[in-house]
């Protein structure tokens, strides 16, 4: 298992940028039924939970790019490096959504699946 690694690759939180006081109460989605992209069960690396809730699709689509990305986090989480590199891609080729992260940045999905596939291709590198 590779610890801590989902936090660092940017934990998506929300669909909007304009909703961050939910940064106050803890990990969320917003504009998402609660647990429809496994945040809350990432940010405890309860990495069995969050895989079930975003396989789930309750409420998110397959291709959703914030449920592709927290799936590739639970990937990376696992130590599941060539999933999770798949699953960044897939994000990439999803369309592009503003997002806040869990460290409360205002980005897009495209900018956070750049970051998250760079840093398990050195990884799977690294091996």
């Amino acid at each position: 298992m590779v610890r801590g690694l989902s936090a660092s690759l940017g934990l998506l939180l929300l669909a909007g940028v304009s909703a961050s006081p939910a940064l106050a109460g803890g990990p969320s989605e917003v504009g998402y039924r609660q647990g429809a992209l496994g945040v809350s069960a990432i940010s405890t690396a309860d990495y069995r939970t969050a895989e079930t809730q975003l396989n789930r699709m309750d409420g998110v689509t397959a291709s959703d790019p914030l449920r592709l990305i927290n799936l590739g986090n639970v990937y990376a989480g696992t130590g599941r490096l060539f999933d999770a590199e798949k699953a960044y891609v897939a994000a990439l080729s999803s369309e592009s959504v503003d997002v806040l992260t869990a460290d409360g940045t205002e980005t897009n999905t495209h900018a956070v699946a750049r970051k998250a596939l760079a840093r398990v291709r050195s990884m799977t590198a690294a091996r």
